[in-house]
């Protein structure tokens, strides 16, 4: 059972008390989660906002029924799923609207998809699992809403269940068909989108109506296993989870600002202003490309966080997160003042547990070039340990060490520790490579990093492994990493807080071995 923050804890505690400054804190630092779970499953629609508000109002007026304080966020998770599922029942009884009710309430975001993807900058794969979401079942949506966050590192599966009011088997059963229905989204879209267009499918979809439905995914589907050149655009994809993981929560905007009460449209301009960026961001092309990967697309920060008393929030989304903060505040309470907002700090969100995944596919034949194992699955963060002394070169994982965490930063995760016991089992697998001439993730007996690592004693959780052979100093080895690959990936990955690096000279240059992880 996941429990919050110590910090959160105190606020609850507080605010239940009627410490009205702590119930402004807990709206402030919870209206984007629920925002985020309650835009994506009603996909944007003009109640959304009326949902928000309905759950934040219950939450917090009813927090005399919460009678473990440790438990804020599931419960108002679980609030929010009720109070969806009570507007999809109210839609379905109500009578058709008329035009005159349809004009008086109007949809201020839109396609929840466009606004994540314009307000996240979303380009690459990461644009065609927000796009692919469209051709999801209507039920399915309602659970995508929470597996969203859990795979960005904010709900665990726990949480995710208890919202669903079933089992964590169940849920995992439910997930697992939800992904598969996304995956086939994944297709549909660059199906649609590549050029030039098969001719085939554009046959088929001739008298599509340029609305994403389960019929036509399932034609689309059909087609392509019969289809080499629609089939072949399944190549390339990387697993949904590692697109999500880390991804900002979309800030509410002028949807909230437009209530009564709310703060003025200055503001909701001022964050509009922080969320599209400097003029002139453009998000790099690629979409649709068959076999596209994610290379160079930049990093996506994490959304604002509270530690201790204080807001720590990536530089590029500060001014986001603290007027996010003052639109949570002026819709609850109008008469309240807004928290001030702190200067911009680096800082990530807490990692989450999230369901094992199966890793990509990685080459098994000796070569020069870098070579990747991405991690399984996610956990939440260990303690910190000291790199070894006995390391082959412990100055150059120093440095490893010091130009990841630049990169990190500016992803907007937490930096990774040298850990000893990650620093042994890279070690080991590099004197081994030396040894025995071969250079793979895989041993001559099978083992992978996961177990190299529990052998040194490091309780795993999700982990990771870079390989590189040939260059004799850091910042060569970190810059071909960065190839906008799996490499990076596992660098850049939000879930691993401790790194183990070794170096050891074999007869074509030193043999990089770096090993990511977080415990169990």
């Amino acid at each position: 059972m996941h429990t919050d923050s110590e910090h959160t804890r105190e606020l609850v505690g507080a605010a239940r008390a009627g410490d009205g400054r702590a119930r402004e804190l807990l709206a402030a630092d919870y209206l984007p989660l629920v925002y985020n779970i309650v835009g994506r499953a009603l996909d944007g629609h003009a109640d959304v906002d009326d949902v928000v508000q309905d759950t934040m109002f219950r939450a917090l007026d009813g927090l005399g029924g919460l009678r473990d304080p440790s438990r804020f966020r599931s419960w108002l998770v679980a609030i929010a799923m009720n109070q969806i599922r009570r507007r999809w029942t109210d839609r379905r009884q109500t009578a058709p609207a008329s035009l005159e009710r349809l004009a008086e309430h109007p949809d201020p975001a839109g396609d929840f998809v466009d606004l994540t993807i314009l307000r996240l900058g979303l380009s690459g794969q990461r644009r065609e699992v927000a796009e692919a979401t469209r051709w999801l079942d209507e039920d399915d949506r309602e659970l995508l809403s929470l597996w969203w966050q859990e795979a960005s590192g904010r709900l665990t599966r726990a949480e995710l269940a208890e919202a669903l009011g079933v089992s964590d088997r169940h849920a995992a059963v439910r997930v697992q068909r939800m992904k598969a229905q996304l995956e086939t989204g994944r297709l549909v879209v660059r199906a649609l989108a590549a050029r030039p267009a098969c001719g085939e499918l554009a046959a088929l979809m001739a008298e599509w109506d340029g609305r994403p439905s389960s019929v036509w995914r399932k034609r689309v589907a059909r087609h392509a296993r019969g289809c080499g050149v629609c089939e072949d655009h399944r190549r390339g994809l990387v697993p949904a989870e590692g697109l999500l993981a880390g991804l900002a929560l979309v800030v509410p905007l002028a949807g909230f600002a437009s209530l009564p009460g709310a703060a003025d449209t200055a503001v909701a301009g001022a964050v509009a202003s922080s969320v599209r960026g400097p003029a002139g961001a453009d998000p790099v092309a690629g979409h649709g490309a068959p076999g596209a990967a994610m290379a160079g697309e930049p990093p996506v920060g994490v959304g604002a966080v509270r530690e201790g008393a204080r807001w720590k929030v990536p530089a590029a989304s500060a001014a986001g997160g603290a007027v996010a903060g003052a639109l949570a505040l002026a819709l609850l309470w109008p008469g309240a003042a807004p928290p001030p907002a702190a200067a911009p700090e680096q800082a990530p969100p807490a990692a989450r547990s999230l369901a094992p995944a199966p890793p990509p596919a990685v080459p098994s034949s000796p070569s020069p070039a870098p070579s990747p194992t991405p991690s399984p699955s996610a956990a939440e963060a260990g303690p910190a340990r000291s790199a070894s002394p006995g390391a082959a070169r412990p100055n150059l994982a120093r440095q490893v060490a010091e130009l990841v965490n630049t990169h990190r930063a500016a992803a907007g995760c937490a930096p990774v520790r040298l850990d000893e016991r990650l620093t042994a089992a890279a070690r080991a697998h590099a004197r081994d490579m030396v040894d025995r001439g071969y250079f793979e993730h895989e041993s001559p007996e099978g083992g992978h990093a996961d177990t190299r690592i529990a052998a040194a004693g490091y309780d795993v959780g999700p982990w990771a492994e870079n390989l590189h052979r040939g260059p004799r100093d850091a910042a060569t080895v970190v810059e071909d990493w960065m190839d906008g690959s799996i490499h990076e990936e596992n660098m850049l990955g939000c879930r691993y807080r401790d790194m183990g690096v070794a170096a050891v000279p074999g007869p074509q240059g030193l043999v990089w071995v770096q090993t990511l992880a977080g415990p169990a």
